[in-house]
């Protein structure tokens, strides 16, 4: 019976053993660093990463019986060159203290310099265990994360730098919506200028038209005043006859305020500054009864064929009737010139206005002979024109494309016709 004891120790002793042989060549070799140390932090075991990675021991069995500091002092002596050689070890027992104190296994990062660059480990220890449940030191793991700890570093640098980015694009933002503000208003104020240029520009004809306009029904009211003092200083007056007359005074009276006004609404700076919903035929008709003296006198027809069903543009009405105004004094002098020049005996201006797909046209047709094909792209730049300098300014198109386009958001184009031009604007429907 002794003997199979015996024989049962034996074997039992062989496992344990054999499990102690096999314990220490998987720690051994691991990549990760593995040991035990006592209370005092001194090394009882420590696997052959920690020895090549963090101690820079010979082998396995050197380390038994020493600490941390004992390696981080041998590693800066041969260093002396430079302090900071070696650091590693100082953080580490302080760590072991903890451990023991809480008496639970507990995780840390420790870093220092090791053969002169920085290392970071994320270390775990645990209270190590007699078998009387007495804590005699640690046991501890470490895995090198000096890389993902530079990936981390580089990661929050780059997020403090595009967070620095982001401020620097929110004030430039701020700075370039005030420099945009500044532009707009700039590009505001100019547009003002040459609207104001262009109608200085239009004075000229205005008091043309105006002479036209103004000369027939003085005329009438200047015989017919003649005609009454006449009759008095020969005889008396029949009273119906001068009732005829003072009727005809009173009505010719009536439509030179009536041209006053028109020319006032027209030449009127504050309703420059409102935009409002108008009716477009209505606007062509006054800009029409303006020129009708100047067209007549001119020998230039007009037509007019507007749409059955009434409409609405949205903006500033007088803008629309500058508009209106620069074209048909484009179609009289490209007329005049063909009627001059013999091309032509009567001049033709016609104007049409059509709902199409939520948009009105309004087209003004000439046969004034039309515009070189060279330049017809070139009619709406500033400062082009075609006639003499002391005739045009060459903003008159360019003002119309701007106002049609940025502030009306329609177009304004240009096509050739025979013997004539066309211009067409297409400006947004709005039935109200």
């Amino acid at each position: 019976m002794k003997k199979n004891i015996s024989k049962r120790g034996h074997v039992h002793n062989q496992i344990r053993k054999h499990s102690t042989e096999l314990l220490e060549l998987l720690t051994l070799h691991l990549p990760d660093m593995l040991w035990i140390k006592d209370n005092d932090g001194k090394y009882i075991y420590a696997n052959k990463a920690i020895c090549d990675g963090l101690l820079m021991a010979e082998s396995t069995d050197e380390v038994v019986g020493k600490d941390d500091v004992f390696f981080a002092l041998r590693e800066r002596e041969k260093h002396k060159e430079n302090p900071e050689w070696h650091t590693f070890g100082e953080l580490c027992f302080n760590s072991d203290l903890i451990v023991i104190e809480n008496n639970k296994p507990m995780r840390f990062e420790e870093y220092g310099n090791v053969k002169g660059e920085m290392l970071y480990l994320e270390v775990f220890k645990a209270p190590f265990y007699d078998r009387y449940g007495n804590i005699i030191g640690t046991v501890g793991a470490g895995r090198d994360i000096t890389e993902l700890k530079k990936t981390q570093k580089s990661l929050e640098e780059n997020l403090q730098l595009l967070e620095q980015q982001r401020k620097e694009l929110e004030l430039f933002n701020e700075k370039l919506e005030e420099r945009v503000q500044y532009e707009v208003k700039k590009q505001q104020n100019q547009e003002k200028m040459m609207l104001h240029q262009s109608r200085q520009a239009a004075m000229g004809e205005m008091l043309e038209s105006i002479a036209h306009q103004w000369r027939q029904p003085l005329n009438i009211m200047g015989l017919a005043i003649a005609n009454i003092e006449t009759q008095l200083a020969v005889s008396d007056i029949d009273k119906d006859e001068l009732s005829q007359k003072l009727e005809a005074i009173a009505y010719n009276i009536s439509y030179l305020s009536d041209t006053i006004d028109d020319f006032r609404n027209f030449l009127n700076p504050a309703a420059d500054d409102y935009e409002i919903y108008f009716i477009p035929n209505k606007s062509i008709v006054e800009i029409l009864r303006i020129l009708e003296a100047q067209l007549k006198n001119s020998n230039i027809k007009v037509e007019t064929n507007f749409t059955d069903q009434e409409f609405y543009f949205k903006g500033v009405e007088n803008e629309f009737k500058q508009i209106l105004f620069i074209l048909l004094n484009n179609s009289i002098d490209a007329i005049k010139k063909s009627m001059a020049d013999k091309r032509i005996k009567e001049g033709l201006i016609s104007i049409s206005l059509e709902d199409e797909e939520n948009f009105g046209k309004v087209k003004v047709k000439d046969n004034g002979g039309g515009i070189d094909k060279d330049i017809q792209e070139k009619i709406f730049e500033p400062y082009f024109t075609t006639k003499h300098k002391s005739s045009g300014t060459g903003i008159g198109l360019y003002i119309a494309k701007n106002i049609i386009e940025a502030r009306m958001h329609g177009h304004i184009k240009f096509s050739p016709i025979d013997s004539g031009s066309c211009f067409c604007i297409e400006l947004p429907i709005h039935k109200i």
